[in-house]
């Protein structure tokens, strides 16, 4: 490790370089605007990709954007390792609230300020970084490399799920990594080695519906006809009141029933972890609340959940429309953890919601999409392996959590290769992704990068580092 610790302390302002060209381009996936960016920052990652040596490098075309592959497989008898991350990002707006254009990369107080510095573009370079120091130096990857980088990413994956089916050959391997999470704990300011990055070895699934109810025919005047006949909005609402008792749990029949509670010895570490719930919930307004009898972490990472995300129908604008709306609606979602079934949970949803009473009005209900909740043994041989690579870095080894929330494609991952994923991500929550001003630390970016060179040769190696 040392010549590549040196390779990087001589290369870190050209990384730096290279991770600004790429977040100039506005490869935003939502936006048909944007198609021909978005493929030319596939184009951007191929073409470096190639540059560095990797011969196997190819776009897999489907329905929407490119998915970059590539492979590296210099490593006989060793594991293959898939890198997954994405090069597309969210819409900047509103643009009027970034301190600099979104595009145009700006290095303030260590950070790079742009759309995707952190989501997801800086932690895939790092993944890229960690294979050309490598190759760089005249070394071959410790262990077989696949790198899968999508482009649809941020506007739900549409592509992917058919890739992973027809291209499984391809993906055969032992473990997948992601880098799309955050660290626990920040590098110091002053520079010491105090980062305490995190291996985030489950997710919570989702599900989520589109929940209309609808009335009369039209909007009508209710001076005339309030108190006649059945208002959406007012059973709507009183319906989703419903879905939760005085303790803040989810009144659906049998809804806990596959729920498993974490181990005594999850419990412990996460005592261990410092885990501040004023401070997390303060930066946002808020003061603890949820579910009686379990802390916010247990809330977070092993205990189901249900929001309404949105409430519409009737009048919605300024001043006052005294109408009776003809239909309200609201957005519901779930998030579950392990041994949840998605699909149990929608047939459950769509039993309770249509035992209500609500006179010859007519629910539309629209499943909006389901993803597994997904869990990594912690006692696997990735995450030692993956642990002392990072200890070797850092000097300390991460910390092993949950997270509450989805990533649709690590279940796709699960079910369709019976991959086990890890997620190695160098974020924070305060990178401001998917809002203006999103931002990476350049301290954290170049730490990512030695860690997954790291991760490669530990990988690789049956003792780990």
């Amino acid at each position: 490790m040392s010549k590549l610790i040196s390779y990087y302390q001589a290369n870190g302002d050209r990384f730096v370089e290279g991770l600004k060209d790429l977040l100039r381009i506005p490869s935003i996936s939502a936006l048909p605007a944007h198609k021909a960016d978005v493929r030319r920052a596939a184009d951007f990652i191929v073409d470096d990709l190639k540059r560095m040596g990797i011969e196997t490098v190819k776009l897999i075309e489907g329905e929407g954007h490119p998915i970059i592959y590539a492979e590296k497989m210099d490593a006989p008898g060793k594991p293959t390792v898939v890198l997954y991350g994405h090069y597309d990002v969210q819409p900047p707006d509103p643009v009027d609230l970034w301190t600099s254009p979104p595009f145009e990369p700006v290095i303030k107080e260590g950070k790079v300020y742009a759309r995707g510095a952190s989501d997801d573009k800086g932690q895939v370079m790092m993944f890229v970084e960690a294979m050309r120091s490598y190759l760089a130096t005249g070394c071959k990857l410790p262990c077989h490399v696949t790198l899968l980088i999508e482009g649809e990413e941020e506007c739900g994956s549409v592509t992917l799920p058919n890739v992973l089916e027809k291209h499984a050959d391809l993906l055969t391997a032992d473990l997948c990594v992601v880098s799309d999470t955050a660290m626990w704990q920040a590098p110091g300011s002053d520079g010491t080695p105090t980062a305490t990055p995190a291996i985030t070895y489950a997710l919570r699934g989702l599900v989520y519906f589109d929940v209309k109810l609808h009335g009369p025919s039209r909007d009508l005047h209710s001076g005339v006809y309030g108190g006649t006949l059945p208002n959406p909005a007012t059973l709507l609402t009183r319906v989703l009141g419903k879905l939760f008792d005085d303790d803040n749990q989810i009144t659906i029949p049998g809804f806990y029933d596959d729920v498993a509670p974490p181990e005594d010895s999850e419990r412990a570490e996460w005592e261990q972890l410092g885990f501040d719930e004023k401070q997390y919930l303060g930066e946002v307004g808020a003061e603890p609340f949820g579910e009686k009898g379990f802390t916010t972490l247990e809330r977070r990472w092993a205990r189901p959940s249900c929001d309404v995300n949105g409430i519409y129908g009737g009048d919605m604008g300024k001043g006052a429309k005294t109408v009776i709306p003809a239909f309200a609606g609201a957005k519901v979602s779930f998030r579950i953890p392990a041994n949840m079934d998605p699909r149990k949970v929608s047939t459950s949803f769509e039993k309770w919601v249509r035992g209500h009473d609500v006179g010859n009005c007519r629910w539309e209900l629209t499943n909006h999409g389901e993803a597994h909740p997904v869990a990594t043994p912690t006692d696997s041989t990735w995450v030692h392996r993956a642990s002392k690579a990072i200890e070797h870095v850092t000097g300390k080894p991460p910390v092993l959590v949950r997270d509450g929330a989805t990533i649709p494609v690590i279940a796709d991952f699960k079910t369709q290769l019976k991959l086990d994923t890890l997620l190695i991500g160098f974020g924070l929550n305060s990178d401001a992704i998917h809002s203006p001003n999103e931002h990476f630390g350049l301290d954290r970016f170049l730490l990512g990068c030695k860690c997954h060179a790291a991760l490669l040769a530990s990988l690789g190696s049956e003792s780990g580092m």
